[in-house]
């Protein structure tokens, strides 16, 4: 715990007092192919999965919970019209997510092979499985308060995420997704975006750079 309280402080100062806008919208980007499959194999259910061994090795969740990722970065309250990891995006509005699970806490700060860093934020429901890890082993994160939170909070019933340069917030988001049910109750959509500079997945995650002087212990 005392690691990790290092490392939040350490994205904070990266962080730093930068400006911030409307977060309207959550969403994970994929190929095609992966909604293609969730639809036909999988019923419309977006299950969770394990997470991998990206970001900082001695995360304390790396294999240890289940979830789906969502980016929370937005420009002037919209998502950003391209993707690095597909064409397709399933957007959610963000405080349908964010309150259908009202635990958050913070899990993780890194870069990988370029300049950009992240930030990993984990969403549970009280009393869950993962909730129950998580109260023993990350941070919980006051999303009513900037100053400890400066990445993604709420002010005068709109909800925030910080504008920092090359750095990203990503929240773990640990239940399942039936697609057919959010996108007709609770106004989630399909997207199609311009996929650039196209990502790719490693089996296992992608390790932190260990060269880097701000994200690393």
């Amino acid at each position: 715990m005392v690691e990790l309280s290092t490392l939040y402080t350490a994205a904070r100062n990266y962080c730093g007092k930068s400006a911030s806008t409307l977060c309207n919208w959550v969403y994970p980007n994929k190929p095609v192919a992966y909604y293609h499959d969730v639809f036909l194999n999988h019923g419309g259910v977006m299950e969770v999965y394990a997470k991998d061994n990206s970001g900082d090795p001695g995360s304390p969740i790396n294999g240890q919970i289940d979830g789906l990722f969502f980016m929370a970065n937005n420009i002037s309250g919209k998502p950003p019209p391209t993707s690095q990891f597909g064409s397709q995006r399933f957007q959610v509005r963000a405080e349908v997510l964010l309150d259908s699970t009202p635990n958050v806490y913070f899990a993780d700060f890194f870069c990988m092979r370029g300049t950009g860093h992240y930030v990993t934020l984990v969403a549970t429901c009280p009393g869950s499985k993962a909730d129950e890890f998580c109260l023993r082993r990350l941070l919980p994160i006051d999303l009513y308060n900037s100053e400890s939170n400066p990445f993604l909070f709420w002010d005068n019933g709109y909800l925030y995420v910080t504008c920092r340069s090359n750095l990203s917030v990503e929240i773990l988001y640990t239940e399942n997704i039936d697609l057919h049910e959010w996108m007709t109750y609770a106004g989630a959509i399909m997207v199609n975006v311009i996929s650039v500079c196209k990502g790719s997945s490693t089996p296992g995650g992608i390790p932190k750079n260990p060269n880097c002087t701000l994200c690393n212990l």
